[in-house]
């Protein structure tokens, strides 16, 4: 009887095991997401409020004068950090294409080939 159940779940041991290599891989990348999301949200906080502090300390034009170069510095921080992390954004998917195509590879490199029709008679109808 073992011998029956065994043979029963044969076919379903490589999807198992591909949807939870899958799971992991969607887990884990999800994590990577999160993480680079918090650092661009935590960037744009400490910037958002230093610029708030700033705006504060104005007291004459030689201060707003001051303030204004300061919006042109972080506004091209602002930019270049949201370049970076665009880039790791992409690297990210990339990696995440990379391996769902290597996980299909192994589950189709490991899934039964389908019966061949050979010896077939076609019967047309005359």
């Amino acid at each position: 009887m073992p011998e029956l159940s065994n043979n029963l779940m044969e076919p379903w041991k490589n999807s198992l095991t591909v949807a939870v290599e899958t799971n992991r891989l969607a887990l884990d990348n999800a994590q990577k997401l999160g993480v680079l999301q918090m650092g661009l949200l935590r960037s744009c906080m400490d910037l958002g409020f230093a610029r708030l502090k700033a705006a504060a300390e104005i007291k004459d034009t030689d201060d707003l004068l001051a303030f204004q170069a300061g919006q042109i510095e972080a506004a091209m921080s602002l930019s270049e950090k949201l370049i970076d992390d665009s880039k790791a954004l992409a690297d990210l998917g990339e990696g995440i294409m990379e391996e769902c195509g290597r996980l299909t590879e192994e589950a189709i490199g490991q899934s039964p080939q389908p019966l061949a029709l050979q010896g077939r008679v076609s019967h047309k109808a005359a």
